[in-house]
């Protein structure tokens, strides 16, 4: 049975289908519209209120929330990044009909009872906030909350019960109980209801010590962000990510199953509008099962790339990483790690040195312009390496790389090389090689690159690419027409990962707009 808890303080029992997770389906709708770009100029302003973590359970190992009515700056962002995405849903947005317009697809797709009415059962009651817990329960499989922000309790509450009326008889798997909680409403299995509760009374996330801090650390919030307890998600049998609700989480199921060792600290993550890029910030804290490189001393060879650079990736302190993996997993596989080294011994490579002195201190992958075009030009006859604009550099021990590069059939004689100050360039096109050892211009100094890769002077792991060289080669293949010209606005992508200490650190992801 259904426990009910209106705003009057009378309590009924019923039941709810799972179409009790309606409310839930268009906030998700929502979450999803205006994360693909269709978010225009929202005729409504706001931000402030209690947040779904203020009445979901302390005890949660992760947490999700979606914000659809951010701050003024995040929706000018939107307008700016995102115009001309999908001009239907841009022309509902403008007017602020952005909820009847996800009500209307999820109508269309036959998500919705056919005696609901959006303006009648809906629309008076549905506020901006959608919140997801998920809460380790012991042996049993873990409580699922999602809670719904209300403008209106009572309201909600007709509408759930009108729901929970038509799907009478429907499974008792299939059926959700729902209780209001300040200005939220609080759903969750049927059987898991009281439950949810009981965990809630006992203590609130947002009160919770180390969450505090984590969304402290995080800053803005944003749209989007998540929040994890490693450990408490480890005691969870993986099978439960798989659950419908939490859609495509199996991942993590696997990573944790496999990895329980690594399973300690937390994670948590936003996403967030600024005015030329959307940006996922995130932070690791109190990750001891493994002790990460700290040093602050290597050359950060990304930061020399020639200013030209269309994409590149680079690692630092990539022989300390090395080392410690290769003792973490030395205790746990002994056997598997050993049978590693053997295969690798009979093709001539020694672990871990080989990887070692690959990595190096510093060890950076460019790509220059042209290259789309040099691989265009690849004879299909020709044998000899080919004139490609990219480029391996690593500040390691340049006879030790070219050892290991000999031994796996690349001597040095078949490669563009030099060495500078203890720097080894390779490459496949001396001119290159040379343009990129001593470059006319840093990258660092490059305004794309700079407002793509965010602490690119301290970051241990870097990814960037410049979408728009590429612009000519992809865009044509692209027939749907919206895609299109959402990609046209891309300039460029960039990825860094700093580690702040042994068991902390920060990762920025942003998608950058053009510029006009």
């Amino acid at each position: 049975m259904t426990t009910t808890e209106r705003l009057d303080g009378e309590v009924t029992e019923g039941r709810s289908g799972n179409k009790g997770l309606l409310m839930v389906g268009i906030g998700v709708g929502a979450a999803a519209l205006i994360g693909g770009g269709a978010y225009a100029a929202i005729n409504f302003m706001g931000g402030g209120g209690d947040q779904p973590d203020s009445v979901l359970p302390a005890s949660a190992a992760v947490y999700a929330r979606v914000d659809l009515d951010p701050s003024v700056g995040e929706k000018v962002a939107a307008v700016r990044f995102f115009q001309g995405l999908d001009t239907e849903a841009q022309a509902r947005l403008d007017k602020g009909e952005w909820r009847e317009y996800v009500w209307e697809k999820l109508t269309e797709d036959g998500g919705v009872p056919a005696d609901l009415s959006y303006e009648e059962d809906i629309e008076p009651w549905l506020g901006d906030r959608v919140g997801l817990a998920m809460v380790p329960d012991g042996d049993n499989e873990p409580l699922m909350a999602v809670a719904v922000q209300v403008k209106d309790g009572q309201k909600a509450l007709a509408t759930l019960d009108k729901i929970k009326a038509a799907n009478e008889g429907k499974e008792a798997d299939e059926q959700f109980g729902y209780y209001l909680d300040g200005d939220y409403v609080v759903l969750a299995k049927a059987d898991q209801v009281d439950a949810v509760k009981t965990s809630a009374d006992k203590g609130r996330l947002q009160d919770l010590e180390v969450y505090q801090s984590d969304t402290k650390d995080l800053g803005s919030t944003g749209i989007a962000s998540y929040w994890a307890d490693l450990k408490q998600m480890a005691q969870i049998d993986p099978d439960a990510y798989a659950d419908a609700t939490l859609g495509g989480a199996e991942g993590i199921a696997d990573t944790i199953g496999a990895e329980k060792a690594l399973a300690t600290g937390r994670s948590a993550g936003t996403v967030r509008l600024t005015p030329d890029a959307v940006e996922v910030f995130g932070i690791t804290r109190g990750m001891e099962g493994i002790t990460m490189p700290t040093s602050k001393d290597s050359a950060h060879l990304v930061n020399q790339l020639p200013a030209e650079t269309v994409a590149a990736f680079s690692v630092e302190n990539g022989a300390e990483w090395v080392q410690m993996l290769w003792d973490f997993y030395g205790k746990q596989d002994p056997e598997g790690l050993q049978s590693t080294v053997d295969a690798a011994s009979e093709q001539g490579v020694t672990l871990p040195g080989d990887l070692k002195s690959l990595l190096g201190t510093s060890m950076s992958l460019s790509a220059g312009p042209g290259l789309v075009e040099a691989f265009s030009n690849m004879s299909g006859t020709d044998t000899s390496m080919p004139a490609l604009p990219i480029a391996y550099r690593v500040q390691s021990d340049p006879e030790q790389v070219n050892t290991f590069l000999e031994s796996v059939g690349l001597p040095p004689t078949t490669l563009a090389q030099r060495t500078d100050d203890g720097v080894l360039t390779l490459g496949l096109h001396q001119p290159y090689v040379d343009g990129v050892a001593a470059p006319q211009g840093k990258l660092s100094d490059d305004a794309t690159y700079r407002a793509s890769v965010a602490d690119s002077e301290q970051a241990d792991f870097v990814f960037f690419v410049n979408v728009n060289e590429f612009e000519k080669d992809y865009l044509p293949s692209i027939s749907d027409e919206k895609t299109r010209a959402a990609l046209e606005k891309l300039n460029a992508l960039g990825w860094s990962s700093v580690i702040d200490n042994a068991a902390d650190g920060h990762f920025t992801l942003r998608l950058v707009a053009d510029s006009e």
